[in-house]
């Protein structure tokens, strides 16, 4: 699907950036403004190294499965590329969240480790989603 349309790219920088622009719109401004030109600075980034790759595949031919397998791997780094910031500023977000609240200093400590964990399973949870999203359910 992705590979055809941008349908998938685009929709997923949109809500990429709504995203972090909600978890830091009430932070002070320049971390705010700094944030959110971050987010935008890599799907930007991402859209054009996608349109790139996806003008290679189109253009050379007779090479194989080759240049099918550096997109597939273009797939995959992108994700740690794209989501690894985002789900830092989600634990940054998460953790003064977690701080704030008025409960025991062990339940605070038990609650971060338990929100850092849910952090990295949505990492390696995330990767295969992301892959079978991108290449819309494609045998």
């Amino acid at each position: 699907m992705f590979i055809v349309k941008p349908f998938y790219a685009i929709l997923l920088g949109i809500v990429y950036i709504g995203m972090i622009y909600l978890l830091v719109r009430k932070e002070k401004k320049y971390i705010n403004y700094s944030l959110t030109s971050f987010a935008c600075l890599l799907q930007l980034s991402f859209l054009f190294l996608w349109i790139r790759k996806f003008h290679a595949l189109q253009t050379i031919h007779n090479k194989g499965f080759q240049r099918f397998e550096k997109f597939s791997l273009f797939v995959n780094r992108s994700f740690f590329v794209l989501f690894i910031p985002m789900l830092l500023i989600f634990a940054w977000y998460g953790i003064k969240k977690i701080i704030a609240q008025d409960q025991f200093l062990f339940l605070k400590i038990l609650f971060i480790f338990v929100y850092i964990g849910a952090l990295v399973g949505i990492l390696i949870i995330g990767q295969p989603i992301f892959e079978i999203l991108y290449y819309g359910f494609a045998p």
